[in-house]
């Protein structure tokens, strides 16, 4: 009997295989387009083959290098073009066609302090307890400065909280877009993910059931009737078994059970077991189901919004109201919101242990930990050193959006550019945009392809004779590929 790793590698590369999919057709068809003759016909039979196919990515994904490569360079110059036109006089204009994106920024303006609230209570604690020396009041004083609390919680974005719609988007939905018509189809950037996310999903649903019969084994083994018919419902063996699977597949340093494969030909069958109490899990299975229920309506609001016309969207449909689909979703929910506690307490956690010492039931300033150049303790290196972080994050963090800001004409538009614990948002906007700029040239690549190195000759597509030698080294790039080299 073999320990599970779990070959749900498909998960893992989901994504991937996905975004080369419809690549691979297009070169597929493509090849149908090019004449038969000569250079040509060689061309066209490669591009028919898994080797051509692979040169010809490689080769589209060396012409479009120089162009994505632009957008990580200067990715606030593109958000820039993106949102604005310039005048004479060098001000900026928003573009009315991105003003609706705009305004929906500015909504969600307000939930920077939610997303700062855990931060905001632990450095409130902070401050409570720190004594009354005169480096503690510096502390004090610093830890109790807004300014400073919005920079450290910029420098640290696993503090922030995800509200109900930043933990769909975590989980793959950001996948689906908001088209003109109003509804959410499956495009942009971010759709191969999602369709990751279902193929892995569905593909858990399946190895699941293969460890049912084994956890329930256990579970009429108990002697707490209640947690027997708690653990036994449909929400309790997918979300038990589903964590197990999740964290052994993941690697996970502490799971909360192992899997073990079944064997068929020896009559052995696949094994759960659990390295403590299965009873002592029912307040996870507790929290599981508020999630779940929090997330069925969010499931519920795109499944309304959706166009289902297509067939992919329909596809993503019928994920949306799979309910056993919806308790791994859940499960998965449940994980980045504990994680995203635990990186919290870390985070704190470090802090306290860095600069601070208990005395008593107050905190003091460590000894030692800011000195001046005679290794003397002074509120003055406190107040350099955290202040070094506000500076940090005025600088590499916020300049881009004040020059923006500086430039920009429109009241509502400085407001948010201006918006200071709104940064993140600011950011995720910004990435997003480049994002979809960077996929949409990732999409001309075949026809950055056949611009290069084709041109039309009638019905057909035709080797232009000032690239026979380039598409030569293609060809040679397949071979070498169909060999394993």
């Amino acid at each position: 009997m073999k320990t599970c790793g779990i070959a749900l590698l498909c998960g893992l590369f989901a994504a991937t295989a996905f975004g080369q999919e419809d690549l691979d057709a297009a070169i597929k068809a493509l090849s149908e387009k090019i004449s038969k003759d000569g250079l040509s016909g060689k061309l066209g039979e490669a591009a028919a083959s898994d080797a051509g196919i692979q040169a010809i990515h490689e080769k589209i994904d060396f012409l479009l290098a120089a162009r994505i490569s632009r957008f990580e360079r200067d990715a606030v110059g593109h958000l820039e073009d993106y949102l604005f036109s310039a005048d004479e006089n060098g001000d900026l204009h928003l573009k009315p066609a991105r003003k609706a994106e705009l305004d929906a920024l500015v909504l969600r303006l307000p939930l920077a302090a939610r997303a700062m609230s855990g931060f905001s209570r632990r450095a409130d604690d902070l401050v409570h307890r720190l004594g009354d020396s005169e480096m503690d009041k510096r502390a004090k004083a610093v830890w109790g400065d807004p300014d400073f609390r919005t920079a450290f919680f910029h420098r640290h974005p696993e503090l922030r909280e995800l509200d109900d719609a930043e933990i769909l988007d975590a989980v793959g939905f950001h996948g689906l877009e908001r088209g003109q018509d109003g509804k959410l189809h499956l495009a942009g950037p971010y759709a191969a993910e999602l369709k990751g996310r279902m193929s892995g999903i569905f593909a858990e649903l399946e190895e699941v059931k293969k460890y049912e019969k084994s956890y329930l084994k256990i579970v009429t083994g108990l002697d707490d009737a209640g947690a027997r018919a708690a653990l036994s419902t449909d929400t309790g063996i997918l979300f038990i078994i589903g964590r197990v699977f999740r964290q052994v597949n993941e690697g996970s340093a502490a799971p909360i059970g192992t899997l073990a494969e079944g064997d068929e030909e020896n009559k052995i069958e696949p094994k759960i077991s659990f390295t403590g109490d299965l009873v002592a899990l029912l307040p996870e299975l507790k929290e599981a189901e508020k999630t779940l229920a929090e997330l069925a309506k969010g499931l519920d609001r795109l499944a309304r919004d959706i166009d289902a016309s297509g067939e992919e969207e329909r596809n993503v449909l019928e994920f949306l109201r799979n309910e056993r689909a919806r308790v791994l979703l859940a499960e998965r929910v449940l994980d980045l919101r504990e994680e995203q506690k635990r990186k919290t307490d870390e985070i704190m956690n470090a802090v306290l242990e860095e600069g601070f010492e208990a005395d008593g039931d107050k905190l003091k300033v460590k000894p030692g930990r800011y000195v001046d150049g005679d290794g003397k303790d002074t509120p003055d290196a406190l107040s350099t050193e955290l202040h070094g972080i506000i500076e940090e994050f005025n600088g590499a963090v916020r300049q881009d959006f004040d020059r923006i800001a500086e430039r920009c004409l429109d009241p509502g538009v400085i407001a948010l550019f201006e918006d200071r614990p709104g940064t993140y948002l600011l950011q995720e906007f910004r990435d997003r945009v480049v994002d979809r700029l960077a996929d949409a040239t990732r999409r001309s690549g075949l026809d950055l392809f056949v611009r290069t190195y084709l041109t039309k000759q009638g019905e057909v597509y035709v080797v232009r004779p000032e690239r026979a030698l380039r598409v030569e080294a293609i060809l040679k790039r397949a071979n070498d590929i169909s060999q394993g080299k």
